[in-house]
């Protein structure tokens, strides 16, 4: 088990125990730079005799040690110590990223933990045998656990339906959620969640400054937190106002003249990008600009050429022990830490959460303004959308009134217009049409959010209780892989908890004011960014080259899809005739039409690393 865990870095691996309990930890990926992981001990055994293992990081390690009265050194220690003294409210009062194993011999117990918001993968196993976790499945199926494939737990992603859920990838094996804790006995086992951003109470200032400043201020806040200890951090730099804002954030937390190494990916040599209204296809200039305007900024374009969203699959597959459904989209992502760890980074920051937090459009505003009375603000917002040619009453009655209608009534009324959006599991799914539990995953999933049926929401409410439901959905185990290939560390520093927290708390008019989407995020831009980005409307398209990528591949992957046909399991699952048609019929110019794209870019290689990962786990594949 310990020798799997440290399948990528075996000088790391420190691993003890005894002739009931093992432990193992493989030091440097998660950890916290500002404590040198050789002086700790693993497991931290505590003066009750308590044993614990903590992988990740404390954003508020040295404030709770101060409140609890003890060294600010081994984060297990000072974990530990807090959950001696609060129990499971514990994870209310860290801020951090983590997950944790205590073995309380003394109790006959053992508690799994893993941190709300963000947190390392923790799976974990139970049986009248054994109680056995790791950070990764391969560890837990070096015990000899069954890897038979849950087939629900993979038919959800192939739905393009992924939502934080209990279960797991393998039968015997579940991937703990976030927040959730579980203390195991030889008999029992409680589980309990006592902290959820599900509902976030709404905040009120005085003003637009206070919101921006306070904004502002949590970010820096983050910012500080990630980058300390860290020697040369790195950055994922889009056209995009989120990243652009936070690389301009943690330029002036950076000593005064440090390099900030930013990675951008952009299309391969020989597509013609291609503007439109909606979107744009090329980030290199805007990321040339932001360049300009920052002295210390090097950007790095990766275009990964001859690559395609099929590429690196295996790894991930080894490394992560999974096929979510956004393995396909990923792809940029081994070009972009291979270019990082060539540059000597140590840490590569992300903004992945920054349209959900600080930078959301606001859009919910359409049906709020209108349920709520605010009929200037409404107005304006429709008046604002002017890439829109509908005269404004048809913008009133598309976006405002007809989607405030209850959701019987609104799917009767977009039928009966003609109107009614495509289905995006339809057609970024790749399930199997004939799979038995199709149904059940389609209501599960609206229950979880209902943007899955309607793509919109209808308040700051509504909003924020579906965001929190896919806080995860699997995307730790997937970036956590990226990790290990790489022994690079990755942080997102728009999920640092007082910072989510703060965003969703924001009333709709900070996102949606006087016609202005991300309203916001351009505040918080002024003087940060280039003004055409600042107040570009447009959205980038980072997979738009899927036509040329796929293409060139397109005789192999119709080869590989075919002989997918011979695999009960694979037929069983895989929309396997849809996805062949897909590619027999491959357009001979590229289709911008999200409905066909989405089928190339989402659904093909969804369904081709199902195929391969059913084949990787049963060793059919060799």
């Amino acid at each position: 088990m310990a020798a799997s865990l440290a399948l990528t870095a075996p000088e790391r691996l420190v691993a003890t125990g005894d002739d009931t309990t093992a432990f193992a930890s493989v030091r440097g990926l998660w950890g916290d730079p500002s404590y040198p992981a050789s002086k700790a001990s693993v497991p931290a055994v505590m003066p009750n005799g308590d044993r614990a293992l903590f992988v990740g990081w404390f954003d508020n390690k040295a404030e709770i040690a101060a409140r609890l009265g003890v060294a600010p050194d081994d984060p297990a220690r000072v974990y530990a110590h807090a959950v001696e003294r609060w129990g499971d409210q514990a994870e209310r009062h860290i801020v951090g990223a983590y997950a944790a194993v205590i073995d309380r011999p003394g109790r006959g117990e053992v508690r799994l933990a893993r941190s709300p918001v963000t947190a390392p993968p923790l799976h974990y196993h139970r049986s009248g045998r054994m109680v056995a976790a790791a950070s990764v499945p391969r560890a837990l199926l070096a015990l000899g656990l069954s890897s038979e494939i849950d087939e629900t737990r993979l038919a959800m992603h192939l739905h393009a339906a992924p939502y934080d859920t209990t279960g797991g990838w393998y039968k015997e094996i579940e991937a703990l959620q976030l927040g959730v804790v579980v203390s195991v006995t030889a008999e029992t086992e409680r589980r309990a969640r006592p902290y959820s951003l599900e509902h976030v109470a709404e905040t009120r200032l005085r003003s637009d400054a206070e919101y921006q400043e306070a904004a502002e201020a949590l970010l820096d806040e983050a910012i500080d937190r990630t980058v300390a200890g860290y020697r040369r951090p790195g950055t994922f730099l889009s056209g995009g106002l989120d990243s652009g804002i936070v690389a301009s954030h943690l330029i002036n937390r950076l000593p005064t003249g440090q390099i900030l190494p930013t990675f951008t990916f952009v299309n391969e040599p020989g597509w013609e990008a291609r503007e439109t209204r909606w979107r744009f296809e090329d980030e290199r200039p805007k990321v040339e600009a932001f360049a300009a305007m920052h002295p210390t900024v090097r950007p790095t374009f990766v275009d990964s050429g001859g690559s395609a969203s099929v590429d690196g699959m295996d790894d991930l597959f080894l490394l992560a022990g999974m096929a979510p459904a956004s393995i396909g989209l990923l792809y940029p992502y081994h070009g972009m830490f291979a270019a990082a760890r060539q540059q000597g980074c140590d840490l590569l920051i992300g903004a992945g959460m920054g349209n959900t937090t600080f930078s959301n459009d606001g859009a919910r505003g359409f049906v709020e303004f209108l349920v709520t009375g605010r009929w200037r603000q409404l107005r304006r917002a429709l008046a604002g959308l002017v890439e829109d040619h509908r005269p404004l009453w048809r913008r009133f009655a598309a976006l405002s009134l007809v989607r405030a209608a209850p959701d019987p009534l609104w799917r009767a009324i977009v039928r009966w217009r003609g109107t009614m959006p495509a289905d995006f599991n339809g057609v970024a799914g790749a399930l199997n049409p004939d799979w038995p539990g199709r149904a059940a995953l389609s209501r599960s999933a609206r229950a979880a959010d209902p943007s899955f049926i309607r793509p919109f929401y209808r308040s700051r409410e509504e909003e924020v209780a579906s965001m929190a439901r896919q806080m995860d959905a699997d995307a730790f185990d997937l970036m956590q892989g990226f990790q290990q290939k790489f022994s690079m560390a990755y942080r997102d520093v728009t999920r640092y908890r007082p910072f989510v927290e703060f965003c969703w708390s924001l009333p709709t008019d900070q996102f949606l004011r006087d016609g202005e989407m991300r309203h916001l995020a351009r505040r918080m831009g002024r003087g940060h960014l280039p003004e055409e980005t600042r107040t570009e409307r447009r959205i980038g398209d980072q997979h738009a080259d899927w036509h040329l990528r796929i293409g060139r591949r397109r005789d192999d992957l119709l080869a590989e899809l075919r002989g997918m046909r011979d695999n009960p399991q694979i037929a069983r699952l895989v929309d396997l005739p849809r996805l062949i048609g897909l590619l027999e019929n491959f357009p001979e110019f590229p289709e911008r039409d999200p409905s066909v794209a989405y089928q190339y870019q989402i659904a093909l290689p969804s369904g081709i690393a199902a195929g391969r990962f059913i084949r990787h786990v049963s060793g059919s594949n060799v």
